[in-house]
Order: C-alpha cells, then structure tokens, then sequence
C-alpha cells in the first residue's frame, strides 16, 4: 500500500479518515456535477429554447462524465492506492465500466423523475446523484481500489 499524507500526516492506516476524505471527495464531485448539469441544462439548452424532455440525458450525461474524472483523479491522491491491485490500463478500464454501469444508473433515475413523475430537473439530478453515489463507492471500494 502507498503512503497517503495530507499536510505532514500519514493516515495511510486510517480508514475512518479515509472515509471522511472519500466524503470530502464524492460531495465535491456531486457538487461539481450539479454545477455542470446547470449550466449545461440550463445555458445551453433552456437558454436556447430547448425544452424536450430527453436533453436532461444529454446534460446529464456530460456532466457525470466530468464529475467522474475529477472524482477519479482526487480520490486516487487522497483515498485509494491506484494501481495495485491492477495495472493501470485495467484499473482505468475498470472504472469506466463503472462509471458507465453509474451512468446508466443515473440516466434511468433522471428519466423515471422527470419524465414519469414530472419533477423538476436540477431536483432530480440531485436525487439520481444521492442514489448513485452508494453504487460508485461500492464498486470502487471492492472491486478496483485497496484504500
């Protein structure tokens, strides 16, 4: 296992910390990816006049991408040891396939909220976000990473 340090300490032993960080670090990527879905959903496609239902799924789509690669790249530097237990061509693999598995996820829940119960947008990106996040951990946590 690699050494994890944040400002001097080792808390490379310290899975209640890294928890917290993997906390830190999943709400900072939500947060990112609301932000995303906002400006894409509502600049680029209400802003324009777009309205059809099914550009939630384009704006979704777009922003968990992003979100996933930033949660990617800060949960490797403060929470898991990428790289051992997989080659990195595979781990990188690997959490596409789960990034994609969370998108399908995520797409699924944004059409059952707002095209089935009609709920507004942001709120169910929210809600679909909250959902989502348990898969990512999960599968990240047992299946890809040694944290």
């Amino acid at each position: 296992m690699k050494k994890k340090v944040l400002f001097g300490y080792d808390y490379s032993s310290k899975e209640g910390l890294k928890f917290l960080l993997y906390l830190f670090v999943g709400g900072t990527a939500a947060i990112v990816e609301w932000a995303l879905f906002y400006l894409f959903f509502y600049y680029l496609f209400a802003g324009r006049g777009l309205s059809l239902p099914w550009l939630t799924n384009v704006a979704t789509a777009a922003a968990f991408g992003l979100s996933t690669l930033y949660h990617y790249f800060l949960g490797n530097i403060l929470v898991f040891d990428s790289g051992s237990r997989f080659s990195r061509g595979k781990e990188v693999g690997l959490v596409f396939l789960v990034s994609v598995m969370g998108l399908g996820f995520n797409l699924l829940l944004m059409y059952f909220f707002v095209s089935l119960l009609a709920w507004p947008p942001l709120f169910s990106k929210i809600g679909a976000s909250a959902i989502v996040v348990a898969w990512n951990y999960l599968s990240r946590k047992r299946f890809i990473f040694r944290s």
